[in-house]
């Protein structure tokens, strides 16, 4: 062959080369598609690992533009500016991430993603003319729901975690195990020996321990034996039963005992009321004695001295029943005494019989003396003289001289 067929050959070679390769990238998609419509955005991120021209961008999982250029910010921060089909709408809500395309070749890809609570809440609460009150109102709500159009700004892009940097911390994570593995291997060795020291031989501390045991269980058994030989004792259940047989008999005569003893305050009762027409009527007895011995003057002044004393006596002996009442009346040991001491409650019925006795054995006296000062009243300077003669022993023709 000879130059210039070798020329031609090596030139059509190149050419088709050349035409293979961009078939290639076409249909790869490893170039853009300059007959598609598109419309560029730009999302601020903190970082952007892996991510280079052309990396391709994507919605759902479905590539929809790529990365055009990358702007590393003078402070922290990198602008990406994005190349988006114009068919596809994406809204503002989206979350926009940076994921690792290829773990082999480390390749990035940028996705966009549905967004959390939080970070809807980060990025649109306070915005649209509404305060930052923790919740997303309409407003803020319409602006979520807004397409994002050509020219946009967006903010706030995230960064996927590395799977690589993950192994490095499970592997981290994974020492720190090992480690703690390891010590605790070690105090369940150190465990193991204060057991088997534990243990022992026949003097061991659990063989002492088991020992007292023991020697507490037979003193527990020993005890019970003891307590059961008690309840055997024939004496002491027919003391039980007789027990059990007095309590309900101290039971049984309980209520007619206390009927008894309210019999007893109601004579007392009775008794005190007698009394009182007793002392009433010896108060009107005392005024007509006062009235009997205004006429007779020094000449009645034994009689006087007779009706004092005698109601001297009469009132020290309402004193004296006065006290017994309070005495019957009062709580403290008494009702106690009425019910324990049989003596004592019939000495109190006597006593209340003599006393119920000599008042009727006094009525019939302050009857006499009733009637006597009536007559003395009125019966006139006649009734005078027959007085004196009653009480001086003279004679009714006597007369006064």
């Amino acid at each position: 062959m000879d130059e210039q067929g070798y020329r031609f050959g090596v030139g059509v070679l190149v050419v088709a080369s050349l035409a293979i390769c961009v078939l290639l990238i076409l249909f790869f998609g490893a170039a853009p598609n300059f007959l598609a419509d598109r419309y560029q955005v730009t999302i601020r991120f903190d970082s952007a690992p892996g991510v280079a021209t052309d990396t391709p961008v994507r919605l759902n999982g479905v590539q929809i533009g790529r990365v055009k250029t990358i702007k590393l910010l003078p402070e922290d921060g990198v602008d990406l500016t994005l190349e988006l089909d114009s068919t596809v709408s994406v809204k503002a809500g989206k979350l926009p991430r940076i994921d690792v395309g290829s773990l082999i070749t480390g390749d990035a890809v940028l996705e966009f993603v549905p967004p959390s609570s939080a970070s809807l809440l980060e990025r649109f609460d306070g915005t649209g003319g509404s305060p930052r009150d923790g919740r997303l109102d309409e407003n803020e709500m319409l602006l979520v729901n807004t397409p994002i159009k050509d020219g946009d700004f967006v903010d706030g892009g995230r960064v996927a975690a590395d799977p690589l940097d993950s192994l490095l911390n499970m592997q981290e994570q994974f020492a720190s195990a090992l480690g703690s593995i390891e010590t605790a291997g070690t105090e369940i060795t150190g465990l193991t020996q204060d057991i088997r020291q534990l243990i022992g031989g026949g003097d061991g501390q659990l063989q002492q321990i088991s020992q007292q045991v023991e020697d507490t269980i037979a003193n527990f058994n020993q005890t019970l034996d003891s307590i059961e030989e008690v309840f055997r004792d024939q004496r002491l259940r027919t003391a039980v039963r007789n027990l059990d047989t007095a309590l309900q008999s101290v039971s049984e005569s309980l209520p007619q005992l206390i009927v008894e003893a309210n019999s007893v305050m109601a004579q007392a009762k009775d008794t005190l009321s007698a009394f009182t027409g007793a002392g009433q009527a010896a108060s009107e007895t005392m005024q007509h004695v006062s009235e009997f011995t205004a006429p007779l003057a020094g000449q009645g002044e034994r009689v006087v001295g007779d009706a004092l004393k005698t109601l001297n006596d009469l009132d020290a002996l309402l004193l004296d029943l006065r006290q017994v009442a309070g005495r019957v009346n009062n709580s403290q040991g008494t009702v106690g005494k009425l019910l324990d001491d049989d003596r004592l409650y019939y000495s109190l019925i006597n006593t209340l019989q003599n006393v119920e006795l000599l008042t009727q054995r006094l009525e019939p006296i302050v009857h006499d003396v009733r009637v006597f000062t009536d007559k003395a009243a009125r019966g006139g300077p006649s009734s005078f003289i027959d007085i004196r003669g009653a009480v001086l022993g003279v004679p009714k023709a006597a007369g006064l001289k």
